[in-house]
């Protein structure tokens, strides 16, 4: 359904027993039970909540009505009317308030002056990384002398791909000319600058710029498509290269393999070039030839200065790997994927996993798998990667035989309650509980910003106050005052925001579990069909949509549950409810009921089986059936579940999947509070058991 796009965007927007509600199969998948509607639930009340500080409560001295006023002219770029109401409002933090939402909203056109003086009375405001990055990119803009450019960086590092040239400029303007054309270098070679910054890095380090400097850029801008930058760069290294570069472009666009002329133009004297194996290894992998395209990729180096982007080198081979793997070329697949030279933390613990995946699970070789999940958890650091290699590294461990260190690992894992993999230690360990940490709230008044987020939801700017709430929260680094402004979203029913701070903590290493599983996303409503888990729709909707009701992806999924027009229409037939397409868009409960509806059908469709549910919402049951044939049926006892996710060739749908039962077993927690959860069992419902 919902795209990674989408989720991103909506993300960084803002930020048991089985349930009241039985399930398909009641209580343990056996007992079905009269129904209640879904979304009717406790939940926690604002009186257990924090209360705010007197200075957050000021609001009565603000003229709310002009701050309104003045918040909306900035949003439309009305930059006068905006000042001049802002000048006539004399608190304080109204002031800071507007100027922050000044900046935000129109620093493209406001002098670097206005934004560094703001930076300099305001430096624990939130956004101000944000607002630094501006402040760069006008360093650039109105030429600032080099006195001015090095006192702003006094202490602190660009943040900018124009901050970087800003201070190599500067550098060189006073004889440091190593250090600017080192950084020079760096930012050709990594940063998107466009052409304007193009130019300026030209005409000031040209002559320090190599042929290869030059190919290395061009690359990168092949590997993202950006067929203008790729080709204005290309033509930099030689007339023959852009030929090279047509080719790669043609064949990063196409899902089939592109007309031969394209290739057979690329001269001879490129065709030893890692780039044209490149676009050789792509071209035999979609033509079905996996074991071509690993030959064309037996010689290739791992040097990220050869290869261009490393992580997109790995981005193919483990394509070409996982087809290998389904052709029964265990051998050759593992050779792809050891092979690979990513060079992003989380490309490089995925490229580890997968080697070491295909090695303890196809080719029984445990010894040479644990080599490489100890090299992933050595990268990993989010609670999905470290439970997910803490998970492996047990499996591994169990293979060769040595139970203590397996049941060290699965502890590591297990660490990680919330996320799938720390789940699945968890079951392994025996542990029947789901805990979730919570901890007290600190005082609001230590905490820079929060008096104006409080402004503005009194005025109504919601989402604007969730990006100063998920901006704050990135400046925080204490649970307990994560807690605080958590308590914020809380109090202003404001899911989305709730929902963002939770999982931006997570991600940090900070036990925010109940931010990041809210249960105020999805309203009441009546379920048509079958009885099914209240917890399956929080589920869904908190991966589908972040519980944005007016979510819209890119492919046309809308809404709380991120439907596609066709599916919508024919849920709404078969569940004999009117098809209203804009009100999809718009009503949480109406998408709620049509997306409990859909999961019901698949349900049926399915025999009950989560997993193939979740996937088939996800990517559809005509892909769910070629996978079961491909990898067998995970509702069979024979076949191992938790590798039949794995083997899923859609990177989406495989996390997909695993977000969605993850989410699963926390919902049941927090709808129901009890701490059982079922991850081994759902993992086989629809089996004969059930």
């Amino acid at each position: 359904m919902a795209s990674p796009a989408i989720r991103s965007r909506m993300i960084a927007l803002l930020l048991p027993l089985l349930l009241a509600t039985p399930s398909l199969a009641g209580d343990d998948g056996a007992h079905p039970a009269q129904r209640d509607p879904v979304g009717a639930v406790d939940v926690e009340t604002t009186a257990a909540l924090p209360p705010y500080p007197a200075d957050a409560l000021r609001a009565a001295e603000v003229d709310l009505d002009l701050l309104a006023k003045a918040v909306t002219a900035y949003r439309r770029g009305q930059l006068s009317e905006a000042d001049a109401i802002a000048t006539s409002l004399d608190e304080p933090t109204a002031r800071a308030l507007l100027e922050w939402v000044a900046i935000r909203s129109a620093a493209s056109v406001l002098p670097f002056a206005r934004i560094d003086a703001f930076l300099k009375a305001n430096p624990n405001y939130p956004a101000t990384t944000l607002f630094r990055r501006r402040a760069e990119e006008m360093l650039v803009a109105e030429r600032k002398s080099p006195a001015i450019v090095r006192a702003f960086f006094q202490g602190q590092k660009p943040v900018s791909p124009a901050g970087r040239i800003a201070l190599a400029l500067a550098l060189a303007a006073e004889g440091r000319n190593a250090e600017a054309t080192a950084l020079a270098r760096q930012s050709w070679l990594q940063d998107h600058l466009g052409a304007p910054l193009e130019k300026i890095v030209l005409d000031a380090f040209g002559d320090s710029l190599t042929t290869a400097d030059h190919r290395l850029r061009a690359e990168r801008y092949i590997f993202r498509g950006n067929d203008t930058a790729a080709l204005r760069n290309a033509a930099r290294v030689s007339a023959d290269y852009v030929l090279l570069a047509r080719a790669r472009l043609a064949s990063g666009q196409a899902r089939r393999p592109i007309a031969p002329a394209l290739i057979s133009a690329v001269p001879a004297t490129l065709k030893g070039d890692v780039s044209f194996a490149f676009l050789q290894a792509q071209q035999a992998r979609r033509a079905d030839k996996p074991l071509e395209a690993a030959k064309l990729l037996a010689g290739v180096p791992r040097d990220p200065a050869l290869l261009g982007d490393g992580d997109e080198w790995w981005t193919e081979r483990r394509l070409i790997a996982r087809k290998l793997l389904d052709g029964g070329h265990a051998a050759t697949a593992y050779e792809v994927a050891a092979g690979h030279g990513a060079e992003d933390a989380a490309e490089r613990i995925d490229a580890e996993w997968h080697a070491g995946f295909i090695a303890l699970r196809f080719r029984d070789q445990p010894g040479i798998a644990l080599e490489h999940f100890s090299e992933a958890a050595r990268h990993a650091e989010t609670p999905i990667s470290v439970s997910r290699a803490g998970y492996w590294q047990g499996r591994a461990f169990e293979a060769i035989g040595k139970a203590e260190d397996a049941r060290a690992a699965y502890e590591r894992a297990a660490e990680h309650p919330i996320a799938y993999y720390g789940q699945l230690a968890r079951a392994r360990l025996g542990l029947p509980d789901l805990p979730l940490r919570r901890s007290a709230a600190a005082a609001l008044q230590h905490l820079p910003g929060h008096a104006g987020v409080r402004l503005l939801y009194r005025i109504g700017e919601r989402d604007l106050a969730a990006q100063m709430l998920v901006d704050l929260g990135l400046r925080l680094h204490t649970t307990p005052a994560l807690e605080a402004i958590a308590a914020i979203a809380q109090r202003e029913g404001d899911t989305r925001a709730l929902l963002a701070l939770g999982k931006s903590a997570l991600q940090r290493g900070f036990p925010l579990d109940t931010a990041a599983f809210p249960t105020t996303g999805v309203p009441e409503f009546p379920v048509l069909g079958d009885p099914m888990e209240r917890a399956i729709v929080h589920a869904v909707a908190r991966q589908e949509s972040a519980f944005d009701p007016t979510a819209v992806s890119h492919a046309g999924a809308r809404g709380l549950m991120q439907m596609m027009p066709a599916t919508a229409r024919e849920t709404a037939r078969r569940a004999s409810l009117p098809f209203d397409w804009p009100r999809l868009g718009r009503d949480a409960r109406y998408s709620a009921q049509m997306g409990a509806a859909h999961l019901n059908d698949l349900l049926r469709e399915w025999r009950g089986s989560y997993i193939l549910t979740f996937a088939a919402y996800n990517a559809g049951s005509g892909n769910v059936k070629k996978w079961i044939e491909a990898y067998g049926d995970p509702r069979k006892p024979e076949v191992d579940a938790v590798d039949w996710i794995e083997r899923i060739p859609f990177y989406e749908t495989r996390n997909y999947v695993q977000r969605v039962m993850e989410n699963l077993q926390v919902y049941r927690q927090r709808l129901n509070q009890r701490t059982a959860y079922l991850i081994d069992h759902d993992l086989k419902r629809g089996g004969r058991r059930d």
